[in-house]
């Protein structure tokens, strides 16, 4: 569990350096979980990091981040399922539209958490 943890902190550091060289990647991939039946994969799949996050805090090293990590995942899975999908698509197409400077800036927080979540195991 910890392992997946770690290899979640180094997607999140590969995703964001590739959002932060390359904007149009971030839009690109916000397009392509804009479809209904990926959106509610998405869902699933926070649902699925949130629990592997809970169970694997108490063997980390800095156990209440990743429980706040877990946390966010949850509530982030249970918005998708909860929330109507004009406004889940709506807040999408605002972050896609962002002009590249402030894109790079969420790339940095992405970085960021990815970064602590690595060195949280």
């Amino acid at each position: 569990m910890v392992g997946l943890v770690k290899l979640m902190g180094i997607i999140m550091v590969g995703y964001g350096i590739a959002y932060l060289v390359k904007p149009s990647v971030a839009r690109k991939i916000i397009r392509f979980w804009e479809k209904k039946k990926r959106l509610y994969w998405g869902g699933v799949l926070s649902i699925l990091i949130g629990i592997v996050f809970l169970m694997a805090a108490p063997y980390c090293g800095v156990s209440w981040y990743v429980i706040l990590m877990g946390i966010l995942a949850l509530v982030k899975g249970v918005v998708i399922f909860v929330a109507k999908d004009k406004e889940i698509l709506s807040w999408m197409d605002k972050v896609a539209k962002l002009e590249a400077k402030n894109l790079r800036l969420l790339s940095l927080i992405t970085v960021g958490l990815g970064v602590l979540l690595i060195y949280s195991v």
